[in-house]
């Protein structure tokens, strides 16, 4: 079976129709991200547009938010300038995305792909359910997609001082971008490029650094407010929990793209990540971008946190690396079937999530889906119209209640990385850590909702119950409100 030109246009056309159609449930789903970081840097964004400076306004005493790089924030209090409806915000990580992609065709025919294999690449790329996630909420991630592609595209037209500063705001994204800076000057003094290595670590250097500098003086030391995203396995951990978090890593990175694509995450696909990977490297190498992805991979490894989502910044990248052997297959029949096979996955991966999105109101990036929105905004409007405006809230998505509700908001506890995604067990938060913030931020009130997808829910809602049992908060009725979305009122004050 050979697909003529006809053919192809047809496969192409429809296989595109249906992404725009996962891409616009989506996007028009009303949620903003239920999880921690979207509303995080949401805040943060408003925080600026307002005037307040890079700080978290959420919390009843605000701090320096040096959680999060600044680039994707300042960007985001733009759009926020001109309005705040979650729609339109969600605008910019659609258009990062786009922007990648339109990058990503260009920089796939620069290293050898075909206009027909640089097509599918797209394709495979944007129907990935965790790039439709990213590129649909309030994330940095696709605009350091954007940048990290730039980067190579420049790196390639050997414009040293343009990869730099590219790799620079990259690093000002997501702290992920730290290891391409070591990744972009290795790959030039390979290809004998001194003076251009030079140029790029001073340019990248020179937008980073300050960045990494504020940050360090402006770090809390409030436990209750510290964040686990930034830390690495080379500022901290004993060496058995080192090995710990690099092994797990490996694992993670090897079951990596076909998490990306498909959800799955098991030892076969470990198995066919390696054996796939290795034949393409020994049939065909190619420097640029395989020592790109092979360093900055390693960068991810000593990460205290899952290495996927950053992978999916160089997931075309990988493609690439099995695409270029597997096009010279000899029997085009079988290729045919490969890339056919190969596409419906991703779009079935999408089609699952958009059928529990349905009752969510949320695109869960996997497992269940996230908080069901049509309860959270009955409680949002309950407290609203029941609480003081000043009073102040303890939850698990504080910013998120915080945006909705407008009463400032606290976690009450600092998730430990290797507890949280590491280790066996899982005392993100405890009865002790919670009952200290209520006492020291006055809190008046406890918001339980079930936080599908957070590792940390479980020792969160054993830990608030506790507290009902010790009688320091006891729970208020919410007329039509599912028993799964609870509100206590705090009575030790």
């Amino acid at each position: 079976m050979t697909l003529n030109r006809g053919s192809q246009r047809a496969i192409i056309a429809i296989f595109f129709s249906l992404l725009a159609v996962v891409y616009a449930v989506a996007w028009f789903l009303p949620a903003i991200s239920l999880d921690h970081d979207g509303a995080g840097y949401l805040v943060t964004a408003r925080a600026i547009a307002t005037g307040q400076g890079y700080t978290i306004e959420s919390l009843p005493s605000p701090i320096p938010q040096t959680n999060f790089p600044p680039l994707f924030p300042a960007v985001l209090a733009l759009f926020t300038l001109v309005s705040r409806q979650t729609q339109w915000l969600k605008l910019l990580p659609l258009a990062c995305t786009a922007g990648w992609l339109v990058l990503t065709r260009k920089l796939l025919l620069k290293m050898g792909a075909s206009r027909n294999g640089a097509m599918f690449l797209l394709g495979l790329t944007a129907a990935s359910p965790a790039v439709v996630f990213l590129s649909t909420n309030l994330l940095p991630e696709s605009l350091f997609a954007l940048l990290v592609t730039a980067a190579l595209l420049a790196l390639l037209e050997e414009r040293a001082l343009l990869a730099g500063a590219f790799v620079g705001l990259a690093t000002l994204t997501l702290t992920a971008g730290a290891p391409l800076i070591v990744a972009c000057i290795l790959t030039l003094v390979v290809r004998l490029r001194f003076r251009g290595a030079l140029i790029l670590a001073a340019v990248a250097m020179a937008i980073a650094a300050p960045w990494f500098g504020w940050s360090l003086a402006h770090v809390t030391h409030d436990g209750s407010h510290t964040s686990y995203a930034a830390s690495n396995i080379l500022t901290g951990l004993a060496a058995n929990e080192k090995l710990v978090v690099a092994g797990r890593n490996l694992l993670l990175l090897l079951t990596s793209p076909f998490w990306l694509l498909a959800g799955l995450r098991n030892g076969i696909s470990v198995v066919g990540t390696i054996v796939i990977l290795t034949w393409c490297f020994y049939v065909r190498r190619q420097l640029v971008p395989d020592l790109f992805v092979v360093l900055y991979c390693l960068g991810l490894l000593c990460r205290i946190s899952p290495p996927e989502l950053p992978v999916a910044a160089i997931l075309p990248l990988v493609l690439w690396i099995v695409w270029r052997v597997f096009r010279l297959m000899g029997n085009r029949e079988a290729l045919a079937a490969l890339v056919l096979i190969a596409a419906a996955f991703p779009l079935w991966a999408d089609a699952t999530r958009i059928l529990r999105a349905r009752v969510s109101g949320y695109f869960a990036i996997e497992g269940a889906p996230a908080d069901d929105w049509n309860e959270m905004q009955r409680l949002f409007g309950f407290i609203r119209a029941n609480t003081a405006p000043d009073g102040i809230l303890l939850a698990n998505l504080d910013g998120t209640f915080f945006l909705n509700t407008g009463r400032k908001a606290i976690r009450g506890f600092a998730p430990n990385g290797y507890d949280l995604f590491y280790a066996a067990r899982q005392s993100a938060a405890t009865p002790d850590q919670l009952s200290n913030a209520i006492e020291r931020e006055r809190v008046n009130y406890v918001v339980l909702t079930p936080d599908r997808g957070l590792a940390e829910s479980a020792s969160f809602h054993k830990s608030v119950e506790a507290l009902e049992r010790g009688g320091v908060v006891e729970p208020v009725s919410i007329p039509g409100v599912s028993r799964d979305y609870r509100l206590f009122r705090v009575t030790t004050h």
